[in-house]
């Protein structure tokens, strides 16, 4: 695995302008013909909140009977990927266990890549803790019950001294002590890895949004002045994961997203091409605002087809 995943993002720039393709009807027949392979993110490119995006499940249907590979991406790590599984064919989109990758399955992926055999300490959710225990992995939970307060108590956390790991995702059950356990962990312990599931700062709910797995992440690399190795968009780390597992041709593969700071330069990073839909978060006004340029733009998926 490439080490540049190490805390910083890598912030590849496409300079060619996008071609809009809902001004370029002539041009799709030709752009699905350049691709084998579509990786999908989900929430606001196939469905918003709970309803589906018009058109997403017969324009996925149209790409498999193409011959199109289709993947599914996302960066939360607080369900496993049957759990997306069942949320995607909720929406009437076809789609088995082995297309969905999510940042929870993708570091236990990258744990198996690189042979790690020592203990892990986790902050996270059910979904990041039995993606790990499903890859043989049995993380350590600090336990909520013995939560501490006040400096005195929490200078005197005893850590196990033989831990290889903090791996640290979205966790609505935060507490000063998890984190103070995690610091002892990555200060004290030689050679103990800082892996991040996702630096996605905020989460959006249906009124804004909230803190997200990059907030706590932000709080332990501040705290222990290390950088961490990320797994999530727009890192590449997960996507040499996908790339390597399916077999992929980098350059006949697209990164569909709704976001420019995740999904898009996520694609671009990786050396895909990358088509923005403006169903989501991201417009044509934020292209120039956050000056990452996709390769493509199209109103919504379906139109594709």
């Amino acid at each position: 695995m490439k080490d540049h995943c190490r805390g910083k993002m890598i912030m590849t720039t496409n300079t060619t302008p996008s071609i809009d393709l809902n001004q370029h009807d002539d041009q799709r027949h030709a752009f699905l013909d350049s691709i084998d392979t579509l990786i999908f993110d989900c929430d606001g490119v196939l469905w918003l909140d709970h309803h589906v995006i018009p058109g997403a499940c017969e324009a996925l249907a149209k790409f498999r009977s193409m011959g199109k590979k289709i993947k599914f991406v996302t960066n939360n790590s607080t369900m496993t990927r049957h759990q997306f599984l069942v949320k995607i064919q909720s929406f009437g989109i076809e789609c088995s266990i082995d297309e969905i990758y999510g940042s929870a399955y993708g570091t236990a992926l990258y744990l198996k890549s690189i042979q790690f055999n020592k203990k892990i300490f986790m902050i996270g959710e059910a979904g990041l803790e039995n993606e790990l225990r499903d890859a043989g992995y049995s993380p350590i939970k600090f336990n909520t019950d013995h939560t501490v307060s006040g400096i005195s108590n929490a200078q005197n956390i005893e850590i196990e001294r033989d831990i290889g790991a903090v791996i640290v995702g979205m966790d609505t059950s935060l507490t000063y002590s998890k984190c103070v356990y995690a610091h002892k962990a990555i200060t004290q312990i030689p050679g103990c890895m800082f892996i991040a599931t996702n630096t996605d700062h905020s989460y959006p709910v249906r009124d804004g949004t909230l803190p997200g797995a990059g907030s706590i992440v932000t709080m332990i690399q501040s705290s222990t002045s290390k950088a961490p190795i990320i797994v999530g968009k727009p890192e590449t780390l997960l996507m040499d994961v996908i790339i390597k597992n399916e077999g992929l041709d980098r350059s006949r593969t697209l990164m569909v997203g709704d976001r420019l700071n995740t999904d898009i330069l996520f694609g671009i990073n990786s050396g895909t091409k990358t088509l923005l839909v403006l169903t989501g978060i991201s417009n044509k006004q934020s292209i120039i605002e956050e000056n990452i340029i996709p390769h493509f733009i199209l109103n919504t998926i379906a139109d594709l087809i």
